[in-house]
C-alpha cells in the first residue's frame, strides 16, 4: 500500500511545487516507483503550469463527485492530478483524504503539493502519512514554515524532515545544524539556488530529466533514495571524495526506519 507524502510550508515562493515535481520524477524515473503527484493548492495551483498540462478535469472535479481516475494525466514518467485555477463552484476540500485513500494500492507513493494557506493546508495534513517541511534558510521563512510543522503535530501527522531549498548566501543564512536546533526536525536535503530552476520552468520539464547530472538532480535523487529505501546512486568519484554530511546521516536513519517498517 502506497505512502502519502506532503510537501508543506506556510509561505509562498519556497519551492514546494518544484520539489514535489522533482521528487516524483526521481522516484519514478530513477527508482522505478509508481508515483501519483497531486496538486492540492486549491486556490492557486501551479503543477499544471509547470508541466504544461492541458487539463479538462481536475482535483476540483474529483472533490465535486467526478471519479478521480478521470483527472489523472501522465507526465514525465509519473501520474499527475492537477487542480483548477478558475474553478467556479464550492468544493469540500476535506474529502481529499477519502479520495486519495482509494488509490493507495495503485501507487508506491502519492505526493501532495500543498497550499501555503493555513486553511487549505489542514486537509492536506489530514490526508498525508508523513510531512516534509520546505523552507529556505533565512530566519523569516524558517519561522513561518515551522507553523506548518505545528499544524501537523496538532493533527498528529508525523513531520519526518526538512528540505532546505534556495540556499543563496551560506554566510548570511542558517546552517543545517542551526536549522535542526531551532526546529527539532532532521534536515533531509539541502539545495542551492541555481539558474537551472528557471530553465526547468521555461522548458516545462523537471531538472531531474533536463539535466540528470546537475547537483540539484543528484541531491533530489539522494533524497528520493531515502524515501524509497533504495541505495543512493553514487559515481566512483563521489564515493571517493564524499564526506559525511548531516543530511546524508539523516537520510540513512530515515532509510533504516523504512526497512524496519517493511520487515515488521
Amino acid at each position: 500500500m502506497g505512502e502519502i507524502l506532503a510537501f508543506v510550508s506556510i509561505k509562498g515562493g519556497v519551492g514546494k511545487t518544484t520539489l514535489a515535481i522533482e521528487t516524483a520524477s526521481a522516484l519514478a524515473n530513477r527508482y522505478d516507483k509508481k508515483v501519483l503527484l497531486v496538486d492540492a493548492n486549491f486556490s492557486a495551483p501551479n503543477v499544471a503550469l509547470y508541466l504544461d498540462l492541458t487539463n479538462d478535469l481536475t482535483l476540483h472535479d474529483a472533490l465535486s463527485g467526478t471519479l478521480l481516475h478521470n483527472a489523472i494525466y501522465e507526465s514525465n514518467g509519473f501520474d499527475v492530478v492537477p487542480a483548477s485555477l478558475y474553478y467556479k463552484n464550492e468544493v469540500n476540500i476535506f474529502k481529499l483524504k477519502q479520495i486519495l485513500d482509494k488509490f493507495r494500492e495503485r501507487y508506491d507513493f502519492i505526493i501532495i503539493d500543498s497550499s501555503p494557506n493555513y486553511e487549505e493546508l489542514r486537509p492536506v495534513i489530514a490526508a498525508a502519512d508523513k510531512i516534509f517541511i520546505v523552507t529556505s534558510p533565512d530566519e523569516v521563512t524558517l519561522t513561518t514554515s515551522l507553523k506548518a510543522a505545528c499544524a501537523a503535530k496538532e493533527q498528529k501527522t508525523p513531520v519526518v524532515g526538512i528540505i532546505v531549498n534556495r540556499i543563496r548566501s551560506p554566510k548570511h543564512e542558517y546552517n543545517l545544524r542551526e536549522i535542526e536546533k531551532i526546529s527539532s526536525i532532521p534536515v533531509m536535503a539541502k539545495i542551492y539556488d541555481d539558474k537551472v530552476m528557471a530553465k526547468s520552468t521555461y522548458e516545462k520539464m523537471p531538472i531531474t530529466i533536463l539535466n540528470k547530472n546537475h547537483h540539484i538532480s543528484k541531491e533530489i535523487g539522494r533524497f528520493a533514495s531515502a524515501i524509497s529505501g533504495e541505495a543512493e546512486t553514487l559515481t566512483i568519484l563521489e564515493k571517493v571524495f564524499s564526506r559525511v554530511h548531516r543530511e546524508k546521516v539523516n537520510r540513512e536513519l530515515y532509510k533504516d526506519k523504512f526497512y524496519e517498517s517493511v520487515f515488521k
